[in-house]
Protein backbone atom coordinates (compact mmCIF):
# COMPACT_ATOMS: atom_id res chain seq x y z
CA UNK A 1 0.00 0.00 0.00
CA UNK A 2 1.51 3.31 -1.13
CA UNK A 3 0.85 6.66 0.52
CA UNK A 4 1.70 9.71 -1.61
CA UNK A 5 0.73 13.36 -1.30
CA UNK A 6 0.40 16.01 -4.00
CA UNK A 7 -0.98 19.54 -4.18
CA UNK A 8 -3.63 18.62 -6.75
CA UNK A 9 -5.20 15.27 -7.65
CA UNK A 10 -7.03 14.95 -10.98
CA UNK A 11 -9.43 12.01 -11.22
CA UNK A 12 -10.04 10.90 -14.81
CA UNK A 13 -7.74 10.42 -17.79
CA UNK A 14 -10.05 11.28 -20.67
CA UNK A 15 -9.20 14.30 -22.86
CA UNK A 16 -10.66 16.85 -20.41
CA UNK A 17 -8.74 15.39 -17.46
CA UNK A 18 -5.45 15.29 -19.39
CA UNK A 19 -5.88 18.82 -20.79
CA UNK A 20 -6.75 20.07 -17.30
CA UNK A 21 -3.53 18.54 -15.94
CA UNK A 22 -1.41 20.11 -18.69
CA UNK A 23 -3.11 23.49 -18.29
CA UNK A 24 -2.66 23.56 -14.50
CA UNK A 25 0.97 22.49 -14.84
CA UNK A 26 1.62 25.32 -17.28
CA UNK A 27 -0.05 28.03 -15.21
CA UNK A 28 0.87 27.03 -11.64
CA UNK A 29 3.74 25.60 -9.60
CA UNK A 30 1.62 22.94 -7.93
CA UNK A 31 2.52 19.25 -8.08
CA UNK A 32 -0.18 17.20 -9.78
CA UNK A 33 -1.15 13.53 -9.58
CA UNK A 34 -3.56 12.23 -12.24
CA UNK A 35 -5.47 9.00 -11.64
CA UNK A 36 -6.73 6.57 -14.24
CA UNK A 37 -5.72 4.05 -16.89
CA UNK A 38 -3.21 4.94 -19.58
CA UNK A 39 -4.39 3.73 -23.01
CA UNK A 40 -1.96 1.68 -25.08
CA UNK A 41 -1.23 2.11 -28.80
CA UNK A 42 -3.71 -0.61 -29.82
CA UNK A 43 -6.54 1.00 -27.86
CA UNK A 44 -5.79 4.44 -29.29
CA UNK A 45 -5.78 3.05 -32.84
CA UNK A 46 -9.25 1.54 -32.37
CA UNK A 47 -10.79 4.90 -31.39
CA UNK A 48 -12.16 6.29 -34.67
CA UNK A 49 -14.10 9.14 -33.05
CA UNK A 50 -13.18 12.79 -33.46
CA UNK A 51 -13.52 15.97 -31.40
CA UNK A 52 -14.31 19.42 -32.80
CA UNK A 53 -12.38 22.14 -30.97
CA UNK A 54 -13.76 25.67 -31.34
CA UNK A 55 -11.25 28.44 -32.09
CA UNK A 56 -10.80 29.47 -28.40
CA UNK A 57 -10.14 25.82 -27.49
CA UNK A 58 -7.58 25.56 -30.30
CA UNK A 59 -5.93 28.65 -28.84
CA UNK A 60 -5.78 26.87 -25.46
CA UNK A 61 -4.11 23.88 -27.14
CA UNK A 62 -1.63 26.24 -28.79
CA UNK A 63 -0.81 28.09 -25.58
CA UNK A 64 -0.29 24.79 -23.73
CA UNK A 65 2.00 23.41 -26.48
CA UNK A 66 -0.44 20.63 -27.42
CA UNK A 67 -1.59 21.85 -30.83
CA UNK A 68 1.76 21.30 -32.60
CA UNK A 69 1.54 17.55 -31.89
CA UNK A 70 -1.99 17.02 -33.25
CA UNK A 71 -2.51 19.68 -35.95
CA UNK A 72 -1.17 17.56 -38.82
CA UNK A 73 -4.36 15.51 -39.10
CA UNK A 74 -6.77 18.22 -37.92
CA UNK A 75 -9.44 19.40 -40.36
CA UNK A 76 -10.85 22.95 -40.38
CA UNK A 77 -14.57 23.69 -40.04
CA UNK A 78 -15.15 26.83 -42.11
CA UNK A 79 -18.87 26.62 -42.79
CA UNK A 80 -21.98 25.37 -40.98
CA UNK A 81 -25.17 24.34 -42.75
CA UNK A 82 -28.43 23.58 -40.92
CA UNK A 83 -31.11 21.60 -42.75
CA UNK A 84 -34.63 20.99 -41.44
CA UNK A 85 -35.76 17.40 -42.03
CA UNK A 86 -38.27 17.06 -39.20
CA UNK A 87 -41.17 16.26 -41.54
CA UNK A 88 -43.45 18.80 -39.88
CA UNK A 89 -45.90 21.09 -41.66
CA UNK A 90 -43.81 24.11 -40.72
CA UNK A 91 -40.43 23.60 -42.36
CA UNK A 92 -37.62 25.85 -41.20
CA UNK A 93 -35.43 27.29 -43.97
CA UNK A 94 -31.91 26.04 -44.54
CA UNK A 95 -29.42 28.24 -42.74
CA UNK A 96 -25.76 28.82 -43.63
CA UNK A 97 -22.96 30.24 -41.48
CA UNK A 98 -19.46 31.11 -42.68
CA UNK A 99 -16.32 31.87 -40.68
CA UNK A 100 -15.66 34.69 -43.17
CA UNK A 101 -18.49 36.64 -41.53
CA UNK A 102 -16.36 36.82 -38.37
CA UNK A 103 -13.11 37.41 -40.28
CA UNK A 104 -11.85 34.01 -39.12
CA UNK A 105 -10.01 31.32 -41.04
CA UNK A 106 -12.07 28.56 -39.36
CA UNK A 107 -14.72 28.15 -36.64
CA UNK A 108 -13.09 25.01 -35.32
CA UNK A 109 -10.66 22.18 -35.94
CA UNK A 110 -11.85 18.56 -35.98
CA UNK A 111 -9.17 16.32 -34.46
CA UNK A 112 -9.15 12.49 -34.48
CA UNK A 113 -9.27 11.26 -30.89
CA UNK A 114 -6.35 8.90 -31.49
CA UNK A 115 -4.09 11.81 -32.51
CA UNK A 116 -5.36 14.01 -29.70
CA UNK A 117 -4.74 11.41 -27.00
CA UNK A 118 -1.26 10.58 -28.31
CA UNK A 119 -0.38 14.30 -28.15
CA UNK A 120 -1.76 14.63 -24.61
CA UNK A 121 0.05 11.55 -23.31
CA UNK A 122 3.34 12.69 -24.88
CA UNK A 123 2.95 16.15 -23.33
CA UNK A 124 2.22 14.75 -19.86
CA UNK A 125 5.17 12.34 -19.98
CA UNK A 126 7.46 15.36 -20.49
CA UNK A 127 5.89 17.45 -17.69
CA UNK A 128 7.96 17.30 -14.46
CA UNK A 129 5.08 18.58 -12.32
CA UNK A 130 2.67 15.81 -13.40
CA UNK A 131 2.75 12.26 -12.04
CA UNK A 132 0.44 9.72 -13.70
CA UNK A 133 -0.91 7.19 -11.18
CA UNK A 134 -2.00 4.29 -13.39
CA UNK A 135 -5.00 2.62 -11.81
CA UNK A 136 -8.03 0.71 -12.99
CA UNK A 137 -10.24 3.01 -10.93
CA UNK A 138 -10.52 5.34 -7.97
CA UNK A 139 -12.93 3.55 -5.64
CA UNK A 140 -13.17 5.95 -2.69
CA UNK A 141 -12.66 9.64 -1.95
CA UNK A 142 -12.85 10.97 1.59
CA UNK A 143 -12.91 14.61 2.54
CA UNK A 144 -10.63 15.10 5.55
CA UNK A 145 -10.13 18.15 7.74
CA UNK A 146 -7.30 19.55 5.62
CA UNK A 147 -6.88 17.16 2.66
CA UNK A 148 -8.78 14.85 0.33
CA UNK A 149 -7.84 11.17 0.62
CA UNK A 150 -8.07 9.01 -2.53
CA UNK A 151 -8.11 5.20 -2.58
CA UNK A 152 -7.52 3.22 -5.77
CA UNK A 153 -8.73 -0.26 -6.70
CA UNK A 154 -5.18 -1.47 -6.02
CA UNK A 155 -5.69 -0.38 -2.39
CA UNK A 156 -3.16 2.47 -2.58
CA UNK A 157 -4.03 5.74 -0.87
CA UNK A 158 -3.08 9.30 -1.80
CA UNK A 159 -3.75 12.72 -0.36
CA UNK A 160 -4.17 16.11 -2.03
CA UNK A 161 -5.12 19.62 -0.98
CA UNK A 162 -7.43 19.99 -4.00
CA UNK A 163 -9.13 17.28 -6.01
CA UNK A 164 -10.31 17.94 -9.58
CA UNK A 165 -13.09 15.64 -10.78
CA UNK A 166 -12.78 14.92 -14.51
CA UNK A 167 -14.38 11.51 -14.16
CA UNK A 168 -17.41 11.95 -16.38
CA UNK A 169 -21.16 11.51 -16.07
CA UNK A 170 -21.00 8.97 -13.24
CA UNK A 171 -18.48 11.00 -11.28
CA UNK A 172 -17.44 9.64 -7.89
CA UNK A 173 -15.99 13.09 -7.18
CA UNK A 174 -19.37 14.75 -7.69
CA UNK A 175 -21.04 12.34 -5.28
CA UNK A 176 -18.53 13.32 -2.58
CA UNK A 177 -19.15 17.05 -2.98
CA UNK A 178 -22.86 16.58 -2.11
CA UNK A 179 -23.66 19.38 -4.57
CA UNK A 180 -27.34 19.45 -5.55
CA UNK A 181 -27.66 17.80 -8.96
CA UNK A 182 -30.49 17.53 -11.48
CA UNK A 183 -30.32 14.76 -14.08
CA UNK A 184 -32.66 13.87 -16.93
CA UNK A 185 -32.83 11.49 -19.88
CA UNK A 186 -33.81 12.12 -23.48
CA UNK A 187 -35.41 9.36 -25.53
CA UNK A 188 -32.29 9.41 -27.70
CA UNK A 189 -29.17 7.39 -28.41
CA UNK A 190 -26.35 8.74 -30.59
CA UNK A 191 -24.32 6.73 -33.07
CA UNK A 192 -20.80 7.99 -33.77
CA UNK A 193 -18.31 6.89 -36.40
CA UNK A 194 -16.16 8.15 -39.27
CA UNK A 195 -16.75 7.40 -42.96
CA UNK A 196 -15.49 8.20 -46.45
CA UNK A 197 -17.60 9.61 -49.27
CA UNK A 198 -17.40 10.52 -52.95
CA UNK A 199 -18.27 14.24 -52.78
CA UNK A 200 -15.94 16.78 -51.07
CA UNK A 201 -17.37 18.37 -47.93
CA UNK A 202 -15.66 21.72 -48.61
CA UNK A 203 -14.87 22.20 -44.90
CA UNK A 204 -18.61 22.35 -44.16
CA UNK A 205 -20.19 20.87 -41.06
CA UNK A 206 -23.81 19.93 -41.75
CA UNK A 207 -26.52 19.52 -39.11
CA UNK A 208 -29.63 17.78 -40.44
CA UNK A 209 -32.38 18.35 -37.90
CA UNK A 210 -34.65 15.31 -37.71
CA UNK A 211 -37.55 14.49 -35.41
CA UNK A 212 -35.30 12.12 -33.41
CA UNK A 213 -32.58 14.79 -33.06
CA UNK A 214 -29.74 16.08 -35.22
CA UNK A 215 -27.61 14.12 -37.65
CA UNK A 216 -24.28 15.95 -37.76
CA UNK A 217 -21.67 15.44 -40.49
CA UNK A 218 -18.33 16.91 -39.46
CA UNK A 219 -15.45 17.30 -41.95
CA UNK A 220 -12.21 15.43 -41.58
CA UNK A 221 -9.59 15.31 -44.34
CA UNK A 222 -11.11 15.74 -47.80
CA UNK A 223 -13.75 13.13 -48.67
CA UNK A 224 -13.85 11.84 -45.09
CA UNK A 225 -16.19 12.94 -42.31
CA UNK A 226 -17.29 11.98 -38.82
CA UNK A 227 -20.90 11.32 -37.87
CA UNK A 228 -22.99 11.92 -34.76
CA UNK A 229 -26.51 10.64 -35.43
CA UNK A 230 -29.26 10.99 -32.78
CA UNK A 231 -31.99 8.34 -32.91
CA UNK A 232 -34.50 6.65 -30.67
CA UNK A 233 -32.83 3.99 -28.52
CA UNK A 234 -34.72 1.27 -30.41
CA UNK A 235 -33.65 2.51 -33.85
CA UNK A 236 -30.07 3.11 -32.71
CA UNK A 237 -29.75 -0.44 -31.37
CA UNK A 238 -30.90 -1.84 -34.70
CA UNK A 239 -28.91 0.52 -36.93
CA UNK A 240 -25.57 0.35 -35.09
CA UNK A 241 -25.53 -3.45 -35.54
CA UNK A 242 -26.06 -3.34 -39.34
CA UNK A 243 -23.29 -4.56 -41.58
CA UNK A 244 -21.20 -1.92 -43.35
CA UNK A 245 -23.11 -2.11 -46.62
CA UNK A 246 -26.54 -1.73 -45.00
CA UNK A 247 -25.33 1.05 -42.69
CA UNK A 248 -23.75 2.94 -45.63
CA UNK A 249 -26.98 2.72 -47.61
CA UNK A 250 -29.05 4.05 -44.70
CA UNK A 251 -26.57 6.86 -44.02
CA UNK A 252 -26.62 7.84 -47.70
CA UNK A 253 -30.42 8.02 -47.68
CA UNK A 254 -30.81 9.91 -44.40
CA UNK A 255 -28.06 12.43 -45.23
CA UNK A 256 -29.85 13.34 -48.49
CA UNK A 257 -26.75 12.20 -50.42
CA UNK A 258 -25.12 15.60 -49.81
CA UNK A 259 -21.73 13.87 -49.50
CA UNK A 260 -22.33 11.55 -52.41
CA UNK A 261 -21.84 7.80 -52.21
CA UNK A 262 -20.69 6.42 -48.86
CA UNK A 263 -17.59 4.45 -49.86
CA UNK A 264 -16.62 3.01 -46.46
CA UNK A 265 -17.60 3.22 -42.80
CA UNK A 266 -15.48 2.66 -39.70
CA UNK A 267 -16.57 0.92 -36.46
CA UNK A 268 -19.61 2.50 -34.80
CA UNK A 269 -20.23 3.29 -31.14
CA UNK A 270 -23.55 4.20 -29.52
CA UNK A 271 -24.19 6.18 -26.35
CA UNK A 272 -27.36 7.41 -24.59
CA UNK A 273 -28.08 11.14 -24.60
CA UNK A 274 -28.82 12.75 -21.25
CA UNK A 275 -28.62 16.03 -19.40
CA UNK A 276 -27.17 17.08 -16.06
CA UNK A 277 -26.88 20.40 -14.25
CA UNK A 278 -25.40 21.35 -10.90
CA UNK A 279 -26.18 24.02 -8.35
CA UNK A 280 -22.44 24.80 -8.17
CA UNK A 281 -19.19 23.30 -9.41
CA UNK A 282 -16.80 23.24 -6.44
CA UNK A 283 -17.32 22.21 -2.82
CA UNK A 284 -15.48 20.34 -0.06
CA UNK A 285 -12.03 20.74 -1.67
CA UNK A 286 -13.28 19.27 -4.97
CA UNK A 287 -13.66 21.17 -8.27
CA UNK A 288 -15.56 19.54 -11.14
CA UNK A 289 -14.74 19.85 -14.85
CA UNK A 290 -16.16 18.39 -18.06
CA UNK A 291 -19.07 15.96 -17.81
CA UNK A 292 -18.58 15.67 -14.06
CA UNK A 293 -19.87 19.28 -13.99
CA UNK A 294 -22.34 19.37 -16.89
CA UNK A 295 -23.86 17.06 -19.49
CA UNK A 296 -25.62 18.32 -22.63
CA UNK A 297 -26.78 16.75 -25.92
CA UNK A 298 -24.23 16.62 -28.76
CA UNK A 299 -25.34 19.78 -30.58
CA UNK A 300 -22.98 22.39 -31.97
CA UNK A 301 -19.86 20.72 -30.51
CA UNK A 302 -20.49 22.46 -27.20
CA UNK A 303 -19.79 19.74 -24.63
CA UNK A 304 -16.01 19.27 -24.92
CA UNK A 305 -15.42 22.98 -25.46
CA UNK A 306 -17.38 23.76 -22.31
CA UNK A 307 -15.08 21.36 -20.44
CA UNK A 308 -11.97 23.08 -21.78
CA UNK A 309 -13.29 26.43 -20.55
CA UNK A 310 -13.67 24.78 -17.11
CA UNK A 311 -9.98 23.83 -17.22
CA UNK A 312 -8.81 27.24 -18.40
CA UNK A 313 -10.86 29.13 -15.80
CA UNK A 314 -9.63 26.87 -13.00
CA UNK A 315 -6.02 27.37 -14.09
CA UNK A 316 -6.49 31.15 -14.21
CA UNK A 317 -7.89 31.13 -10.67
CA UNK A 318 -5.21 28.84 -9.22
CA UNK A 319 -2.48 30.93 -10.82
CA UNK A 320 -3.42 33.73 -8.42
CA UNK A 321 -2.79 31.56 -5.34
CA UNK A 322 0.39 30.17 -3.84
CA UNK A 323 -1.38 28.19 -1.10
CA UNK A 324 -4.28 25.81 -1.66
CA UNK A 325 -4.99 24.71 1.88
CA UNK A 326 -5.27 28.22 3.35
CA UNK A 327 -7.31 29.65 0.47
CA UNK A 328 -9.44 26.72 -0.65
CA UNK A 329 -12.76 28.40 0.20
CA UNK A 330 -11.84 31.49 -1.84
CA UNK A 331 -10.76 29.30 -4.76
CA UNK A 332 -14.04 27.37 -4.70
CA UNK A 333 -16.06 30.59 -4.57
CA UNK A 334 -14.16 32.09 -7.53
CA UNK A 335 -14.56 28.94 -9.61
CA UNK A 336 -18.28 28.70 -8.90
CA UNK A 337 -18.76 32.33 -9.89
CA UNK A 338 -16.65 32.04 -13.06
CA UNK A 339 -18.54 29.03 -14.45
CA UNK A 340 -22.15 29.64 -13.40
CA UNK A 341 -23.35 31.88 -16.23
CA UNK A 342 -21.58 30.07 -19.08
CA UNK A 343 -22.66 26.57 -18.04
CA UNK A 344 -26.23 27.52 -17.05
CA UNK A 345 -26.99 29.47 -20.22
CA UNK A 346 -25.45 26.89 -22.55
CA UNK A 347 -27.24 23.99 -20.83
CA UNK A 348 -30.57 25.84 -21.15
CA UNK A 349 -30.13 26.74 -24.83
CA UNK A 350 -28.94 23.28 -25.94
CA UNK A 351 -31.78 21.63 -24.01
CA UNK A 352 -34.37 23.87 -25.72
CA UNK A 353 -32.83 23.28 -29.17
CA UNK A 354 -32.90 19.53 -28.67
CA UNK A 355 -36.46 19.49 -27.33
CA UNK A 356 -37.63 21.68 -30.22
CA UNK A 357 -36.85 18.70 -32.48
CA UNK A 358 -38.31 16.02 -30.23
CA UNK A 359 -41.55 17.66 -29.09
CA UNK A 360 -44.35 17.82 -31.66
CA UNK A 361 -45.66 21.21 -30.56
CA UNK A 362 -46.90 23.63 -33.22
CA UNK A 363 -45.95 26.73 -31.21
CA UNK A 364 -42.43 25.47 -30.58
CA UNK A 365 -42.01 24.49 -34.24
CA UNK A 366 -43.24 27.94 -35.32
CA UNK A 367 -40.78 29.70 -33.02
CA UNK A 368 -37.92 27.54 -34.31
CA UNK A 369 -38.83 28.24 -37.94
CA UNK A 370 -39.09 31.98 -37.27
CA UNK A 371 -35.73 31.98 -35.51
CA UNK A 372 -33.96 30.19 -38.36
CA UNK A 373 -35.60 32.51 -40.89
CA UNK A 374 -34.25 35.51 -38.98
CA UNK A 375 -30.79 33.94 -38.85
CA UNK A 376 -30.83 33.35 -42.59
CA UNK A 377 -31.91 36.91 -43.36
CA UNK A 378 -29.90 39.03 -40.92
CA UNK A 379 -26.11 38.94 -40.99
CA UNK A 380 -25.72 40.78 -37.68
CA UNK A 381 -27.86 38.16 -35.92
CA UNK A 382 -25.84 35.33 -37.50
CA UNK A 383 -22.63 36.99 -36.35
CA UNK A 384 -23.97 37.29 -32.80
CA UNK A 385 -25.03 33.63 -32.66
CA UNK A 386 -21.73 32.46 -34.14
CA UNK A 387 -19.75 34.49 -31.61
CA UNK A 388 -21.83 33.16 -28.72
CA UNK A 389 -21.30 29.62 -30.01
CA UNK A 390 -17.55 30.16 -29.86
CA UNK A 391 -17.75 31.65 -26.36
CA UNK A 392 -18.23 35.17 -25.08
CA UNK A 393 -14.96 36.96 -25.88
CA UNK A 394 -15.15 39.16 -22.78
CA UNK A 395 -15.51 36.27 -20.35
CA UNK A 396 -13.00 33.88 -21.94
CA UNK A 397 -9.95 33.11 -19.79
CA UNK A 398 -6.65 34.51 -21.05
CA UNK A 399 -5.35 31.14 -22.24
CA UNK A 400 -8.20 30.99 -24.77
CA UNK A 401 -7.63 34.42 -26.24
CA UNK A 402 -5.41 35.33 -29.17
CA UNK A 403 -3.09 37.54 -27.11
CA UNK A 404 -2.05 36.43 -23.63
Amino acid sequence: MRHLTSDIAIIGTGPVGLITAITLAKETNFQINIFGPKPDEALLARDTRTTAFMAPSVKLLENCNIWADCKENASPLKHLRMIDDCGSLIRAPDCHFSCNELNMTAFAQNIPNSDLNKALISNIEKAPKINWIETKAVIKIENGADKVEITTSENDTYKAQLCVGADGKNSICRSVTQIKTTEWQYNQTAIACSFTHSTPHNATSTEIHRKTGPMTLIPLEENRSSLVWSLTPQDAKQIVSLNDEAFSSLLYENSHAILGTITSVEPRVAFPISGLKLEKFAENKIALVGEAAHVIPPIGAQGMNLGLRDAAHLAEILKEHTSLEAQINVIEEKYNHSRKSDISSRTFVIDILNKSLLINNISLKSMRSAGLTALRNFKSLRQLIMQQGLGDEQSLPKLMKADI
